[in-house]
């Protein structure tokens, strides 16, 4: 960083302005696809039932089964798209049949469901380091799978087996099939299958077939009881080990579907992507960027004539390994839901543009919108939400907002004594990584924009800021050691002055482990530039020129 760290307490001075933050929705993303893959229209009544009863509880809900030249695309469209940090509910009646895995050593039990033909990969399977798919398509293993390494917060599995066909020809008696479907669901799926393998135990009588665990599960919805369902005896429930399934917060509430992508209807909006990534409306506007209290922030009119989407969270690692990016992180209770320290635009920004070029391709980019850095000027205006507050709230109760130098940084056990820890604030969380989403969000529903890892912007630093339309400086300071990008919003290491919405940083490029990033969706082309392509265009440029004085020597 271009301002080390030193061992002071930050006290807030009076020329730092502190106001009550407007109240935040701290809302999570919630979706569900019900099949019904049956022949029996009476169990519509019950699919449509459980659907009031889903979206009672917020959650957005889908039904496929009766367009079986799409359903298949509609399945697979779904998986891919739940949001991260949200919730999936997935629930299936209809019968399974049995095929063998591709390479033929496993029995696997799969759906009826028409119309699929493979979709591209989100990644492009060029770039290596994927895992070829050794499992059918719609398969329940590979349903497991996959929801299984998804970045959602919980994901929940029900299936009504109304029979399965023996089309691999294992030979296995009824009880023996139900067994080992029901047991395709591991890891930290919550699920329930029915009907299980000791519903066929010789001391009951055959199981009935019908959509039993979704009335089960309507039940449950409606008087707040436990999920996933159960069916005492008859039905196979599994709960993974320390946690529970359960629904925070507020019901997120979304624009449009993950295929269409428009403008936001106001600030706070919300959407998801066809990745899972979620994202935040800001609308176009005018605001004073800065403020007195920093010498470099000194504040200037900007105006933003675009509105944008902005990531919701910092970009998690299985997100970012999209665009093949990874990056270094602190502590592993929660891996999957730490972002990642994220330390090189010029490295990451090309992979973004390749992969937007595969996007474009496959014919799976939304037209005239671009994945990209934010700049400078659209960080600070998505982190005031339409306040002039350079913090939410007192220094002392910080520690709700974001995971910065604490209370428990101070008395973490580490070699380097972090002795200018803010002692008055505690977040909870020492020398790691907090997951991302565990803080309350600003006004427009935005998280983590203070602390936990500083974020890279596509600007380059200048020890003042830039007034006008769109600011966005992109050139090369001189002199050379001062070509550094922005940094915002202060990591779990930064006293609270950086914190401040209004505070700058010059990032060196160190490999310290603080600094990550948060993805903007943006009308029009990228805007981040790298310092190759900023050199090869002044190099066009002087190479223009002199071939124009050339010319007219020879004309004179």
């Amino acid at each position: 960083m271009k301002r080390l760290l030193v061992s002071i307490l930050f006290c807030l001075t009076s020329s730092v302005v502190v106001e009550a933050a407007p109240s935040a929705k701290w809302s999570e993303h919630r979706r569900a696809l019900l099949v019904h893959a049956g022949s029996d229209k009476s169990h519509a009544v019950k699919i449509k039932e459980l659907g009031k009863s889903l979206m009672a509880k917020g959650f957005v809900v889908q039904v496929i089964g009766n367009a079986p030249n799409t359903d298949g695309v509609a399945y697979e469209r779904w998986v891919r798209s739940i949001p991260s940090m949200g919730v999936s509910a997935f629930y299936y009646l209809g019968r399974l049949e049995t095929e063998k895995s591709p390479d033929g050593k496993r029995v696997c039990y799969s759906m009826k469901l028409g119309g699929y033909k493979v979709i591209p990969p989100a990644r492009d399977p060029s770039l290596g380091r994927a895992q070829a798919e050794d499992k059918p398509w719609l398969s329940l293993e590979r349903l497991s799978q996959k929801l299984s390494k998804n970045t959602a917060r919980a994901n929940l599995v029900v299936i009504d087996c109304l029979g399965i066909d023996d089309k691999a020809k294992s030979g296995l008696k009824d009880e023996d099939l139900f067994g080992q479907a029901q047991g395709q669901f591991r890891g930290e799926l919550f699920s329930s299958f029915y009907p299980g393998k000791g519903a066929f135990h010789p001391s009951l009588e055959s199981p009935e077939y019908g959509p039993f665990m979704a009335d089960a599960l309507i039940k449950s919805l409606r008087e707040d009881g436990p999920l996933p369902p159960q069916i005492d005896k008859l039905g196979y429930t599994v709960i993974p080990r320390d946690v529970s399934f359960e629904l925070r917060h507020e019901a997120a509430e979304v624009c449009a579907p993950p295929e269409a992508l428009q403008k936001g209807r106001f600030a706070g909006d919300q959407w998801v992507d066809q990745n899972g990534f979620c994202f935040v409306w800001c609308p176009p506007g005018t605001f004073l960027m800065g403020d007195k209290a920093f010498e470099d922030a000194q504040p200037v009119k900007v105006t933003l004539s675009k509105g944008f989407w902005i990531g919701k969270y910092e970009t998690l690692g299985d997100e970012a390994h999209l665009f093949n990016t990874g990056g270094q992180k602190l502590g592993n209770r929660y891996a999957k839901f730490l972002p990642p320290s994220i330390g090189s635009v010029d490295k990451v920004a090309p992979e973004m543009k390749k992969w937007h070029a595969y996007l474009v391709d496959k014919d799976m980019a939304y037209e005239g919108w671009t994945y990209d850095y934010p700049t400078e000027a659209e960080w600070e205006y998505s982190c005031r939400a339409g306040t002039r507050a350079g913090y939410p709230c007192a220094v002392r109760e910080l520690g709700k907002y974001g995971n910065f130098a604490d209370r428990t940084l101070y008395d973490d056990s580490e070699m380097v004594h972090y002795v200018y820890a803010n002692r008055e604030a505690d977040d909870g969380y020492g020398r790691v990584f907090a997951p991302v989403g565990q803080f309350i969000p600003n006004a427009w529903g935005i998280h983590d924009m203070l602390g936990n890892l500083a974020e890279l912007c596509s600007t380059y630093y200048l020890d003042k800021l830039t007034a006008g339309t769109d600011p966005n400086f992109q050139s090369l300071p001189d002199p050379r050691a001062s070509r550094h990008r922005v940094s915002r919003g202060g990591s779990w290491c930064s006293p609270p002055e950086y914190l401040h919405a209004a505070f700058r940083n010059a990032f060196t490029g160190t490999q310290t482990p603080h600094v990550g990033m948060r993805l903007v969706l943006r009308q029009g082309a990228g805007l981040t530039r790298t310092r190759t392509e900023i050199s090869n265009a002044l190099q066009a440029k002087l190479d223009a020129e002199k071939k124009a004085r050339e010319k007219e020597k020879k004309e004179l």
